[in-house]
């Protein structure tokens, strides 16, 4: 699927990217000066995607891409009760509160 990225180009006017394949994918200005590049990996294409930085250049892709998509993300499961953190305990004394006095004597103030 060609591919158009939002991400500022490096300097020499690309932008690589690194494929769930290990393949390296060149983004480079098209015509109408878009960053564009072909990715040919439906799981890079969907994990990019995904990541809203990246969208197709098609218009007639739009569809498909929204597919790819939310199968790269797919609704996160609630977790169980028993394995959630607890909140931090707000009667707790601070960080400084556990640090020994000093024997160093005060500063007189100027």
């Amino acid at each position: 699927m060609k591919l158009q990225t939002s991400i500022k180009p490096r300097m020499d006017g690309t932008v690589i990217v690194e494929g769930k394949d290990g393949q390296s994918y060149t983004f480079v200005q098209d015509d109408a000066g878009d960053l564009t590049g072909d990715i040919g990996h439906e799981e890079t294409v969907a994990h990019l995607l995904a990541g809203g930085l990246f969208y197709p250049a098609d218009p007639a892709d739009f569809e498909a891409a929204v597919a790819l998509a939310a199968t790269a993300n797919p609704p996160a499961e609630p977790e169980p009760e028993a394995e959630k953190e607890d909140d931090a305990d707000m009667t707790a004394l601070p960080i400084e509160g556990n640090t020994p006095p000093s024997t160093n004597p005060p500063r007189k103030a100027e």
